[in-house]
């Protein structure tokens, strides 16, 4: 199966998730997947630590150094407001590629068609103050190219798989987007999985930011029901009020199924 060839400039930051990958025992789109979510946890005030976090103080070392690499980066791509650029997209389609996976099919419109497509979409006026949204948003290209041609607008991306989510969140977060990105199928809206805002506040403090979505925000801002999220919050929290509390010896007893 034939792989997909980075652009240059990349390669450093694709060889450092590459080089980690093998250092640690786990697959570059796991690593890389895991290098999206450690972007946007470092961009979430207030959230708790992340669950299921599997590396070590010293491997985080290695997330840090993949954020300034991506970082330094997007400052020598991005020259003004009229430019925008997806290392993101590029990225997953190398990784993917080289672990054969080719990751569902997937393959990412190119930065030229994308910028047409979003001029194509006007009349040749500035557009603001309006809902911009990509149901298949990808790495979210396609709202990038939407954002630099039309300044101060909300822009709302939507996607069935994780990492892409995580991708257009993190590119929607450095290019100065604001708006949402939604984990779902958007042929079945009343399906939630996850969600994200985007630099919600930025216009306020001029600081990049990413909020968790809940079930229940999703669904009041879609005018849809939220009876059956509260009642199952509801559920789960009666379920913990009831749950005995681990006792000290109980703790040292094996775990041995009969």
């Amino acid at each position: 199966m034939a792989t997909y060839d980075i652009p240059r400039e990349i390669s450093p930051l694709e060889k450092l998730i590459t080089d980690f990958s093998l250092s640690c025992g786990y697959d570059p789109m796991t690593v890389f997947t895991d290098f999206l979510t450690y972007v946007i946890h470092g961009f979430s005030p207030g959230a708790p630590p992340l669950k299921n976090w599997k590396y070590k103080r010293r491997q985080n070392m290695a997330f840090m150094e993949m954020t300034a690499k991506w970082v330094r980066l997007m400052q020598s791509r991005l020259k003004d407001d009229e430019s925008w650029y997806d290392p993101f997209g590029d990225l997953y389609m190398a990784l993917s590629s080289r672990t054969g996976q080719r990751m569902q099919g997937q393959f990412f419109t190119p930065p030229p068609i994308c910028e047409l497509m979003a001029a194509c979409g006007g009349n040749g006026e500035k557009v603001r103050g309006k809902r911009m949204n990509d149901p298949t948003c990808g790495s979210g290209r396609l709202l990038l190219a939407f954002h630099v041609q039309n300044l101060g607008n909300y822009l709302i991306g939507e996607d069935l798989n994780h990492t892409c989510c995580l991708m257009t969140v993190c590119n929607m977060l450095i290019h100065g987007c604001v708006g949402e990105v939604i984990h779902h199928d958007s042929l079945n809206p009343d399906h939630f999985l996850s969600g994200w805002y985007v630099n919600i506040s930025l216009a306020r403090t001029g600081i990049p930011s990413i909020r968790r979505m809940s079930e229940a925000d999703y669904r009041t801002s879609r005018h849809l029901p939220v009876s059956g999220v509260l009642e199952r919050k509801k559920i789960l929290d009666d379920n913990r009020r009831r749950r005995p509390a681990a006792s000290p010896l109980n703790l040292l007893q094996p775990n041995i199924n009969p």
